[in-house]
């Protein structure tokens, strides 16, 4: 278990000094927003969507919920052990790619959109901090690729 725990981002010495301004996104922030990922995916699948229930069979709407589950699980993992980073970006592109897919199903599809506008928008909300982690890791895999180079 000391192991894991030295593998974590919650370690210390985990977060290097330079990047220390980003603790708490890393240790806080990221870990909650992949926790409500997977509440969401939870949620969808014990409870379905009343928008995609209409649009969809009530057995997708579960796959689509287990789907989120797993995909948010990985990203969690991610953001955990800061070796999982590549993992963390694959499941960081799919979060983003299931949350957009399901923005466009109730703007192309949804019946009543003026109603769902609210739902659009709660959704849309919390994708600028994906993208931000996205945009981080690219980061971050630059600079490795860089010091890589620099060292061969």
């Amino acid at each position: 278990m000391r192991r894991l725990f030295a593998a974590s981002i919650w370690a210390p010495g985990a977060i290097p000094p330079d990047e220390w301004k980003y603790r708490n996104l890393k240790r806080v922030w990221l870990p909650v927003y992949d926790f409500i990922a997977i509440a969401a995916g939870y949620f969808a699948w014990a409870h379905g969507s009343n928008i995609l229930n209409r649009l969809f069979a009530p057995a997708l709407v579960d796959v689509l919920g287990i789907l989120m589950i797993i995909v948010a699980t990985v990203c969690f993992a991610g953001v955990a052990f800061p070796r999982l980073w590549p993992v963390e970006m694959i499941g960081k592109v799919l979060l983003v790619g299931m949350v957009v897919g399901y923005i466009s199903t109730i703007l192309l599809f949804g019946r009543d959109l003026p109603t769902n506008l609210f739902v659009v928008a709660m959704l849309g909300w919390g994708l600028p901090l994906a993208m931000f982690r996205l945009n981080l890791l690219g980061e971050e895999y630059k600079e490795r690729n860089n010091e890589e180079a620099v060292a061969a």
